[in-house]
């Protein structure tokens, strides 16, 4: 782990977020209008991961009963993260309501299960989607916005990473959503957003 940085290369800039989290939901849009459902998962799944840190594997095995949502505390559990702990990831107000208006589309529109133990994110037969086809998706919506073809979804466990601790400069939280066992690897993320660095450098001017 010495040797790992988190490069510029490995996460979205703010404004790629914005314009990917764009594209996905004009493509929901006009998939609604279709009575289709493939950006509607898409939008969500992307959402998710920018907004969570979950890694794939986490995302692909999740479940409705792991959403807990009453207003006051709204998370989401991984029964089994890495090293087979279990966390609780705390969510904002923006995604908690897309992942419920998700669950009714699910149970409404496409007449699937949201009973406790159904996936959050289903494929054929009802059972969870792969880790390889939530890459998949992750990577149609990166080619539909023009993005650098680099980007994979762990870009968005890096992107999420980075921004929580630009914005909060709480490396304990960030360590607890993000799942990890050393705060050392948390610590990586620790570094100002390329946007921030020439207000930063003027700040010395105020």
């Amino acid at each position: 782990m010495n040797n790992y940085s988190i490069t510029r290369d490995k996460f979205l800039s703010r404004d790629e977020e914005k314009k990917l989290l764009k594209v996905c939901q004009k493509n929901e849009t006009a998939d609604i209008k279709a009575n289709r459902s493939t950006w509607v998962t898409r939008y969500m799944l992307i959402h998710l991961a920018l907004r969570s840190g979950l890694r794939v594997s986490e995302i692909a095995a999740l479940k409705i009963g792991d959403l807990h949502f009453n207003g006051k505390d709204n998370y989401l559990i991984v029964q089994y993260g890495k090293g087979g702990r279990k966390r609780d990831v705390y969510l904002d107000k923006e995604l908690v309501k897309h992942l419920q208006i998700y669950v009714d589309f699910k149970k409404n529109e496409l007449n699937e299960s949201v009973d406790n133990n159904a996936p959050l994110f289903s494929g054929r037969g009802g059972n969870h989607y792969t880790t390889t086809a939530l890459e998949i998706s992750f990577k149609k919506a990166i080619e539909k916005g023009g993005l650098p073809k680099r980007y994979s979804i762990h870009s968005s466990r890096h992107t999420y990473a980075t921004m929580l601790l630009a914005k909060t400069k709480n490396i304990r939280f960030a360590q607890k959503q993000l799942g990890h066992a050393s705060i050392a690897m948390t610590a990586l993320y620790a570094d100002v957003l390329p946007e921030m660095n020439q207000t930063l450098a003027e700040a010395i001017l105020k």
